[in-house]
């Protein structure tokens, strides 16, 4: 499960990267999961990460924070379809208001995440 969770960190890692480089590129990424089958896809990404994160744990650096974030995954991947498609697209349409520096630090976040769980994984 390590092997799994090093590459959801790199796909994190890319889109950070992608969020760095053009807030605007990762807006139209984004936007491009507007849709009642992108909300389900994308929970069912997030759970599919919950349950990896937790199993990949016991091996991990800090098993106790990678079942903790796999925990809280699965309980946003459950949430997502409960929020809407509506509300979802007034969430990013707030995100796609802010400025370029604001969401190139949120970019500067999820590198320091898949980074954080990378090195979780690898021993």
């Amino acid at each position: 499960m390590s092997f799994v969770v090093a590459g959801f960190s790199l796909a994190i890692l890319a889109i950070g990267v992608l969020g760095l480089a053009s807030p605007d590129a990762l807006m139209a990424f984004v936007r491009r999961w507007q849709t009642p089958l992108g909300i389900w896809i994308a929970a069912a990404f997030r759970v599919t990460f919950g349950v990896v994160f937790w199993l990949a744990a016991p091996s991990s650096r800090v098993p106790v924070l990678l079942k903790i974030l796999g925990a809280v995954s699965v309980l946003s991947g459950v949430a997502l379809p409960l929020l809407g498609l509506s509300r979802f697209e007034a969430i990013v349409s707030w995100w796609a208001g802010r400025s370029a520096v604001f969401k190139r630090m949120w970019a500067v976040v999820a590198l320091a995440f898949g980074g954080f769980l990378l090195w979780a994984v690898i021993a």
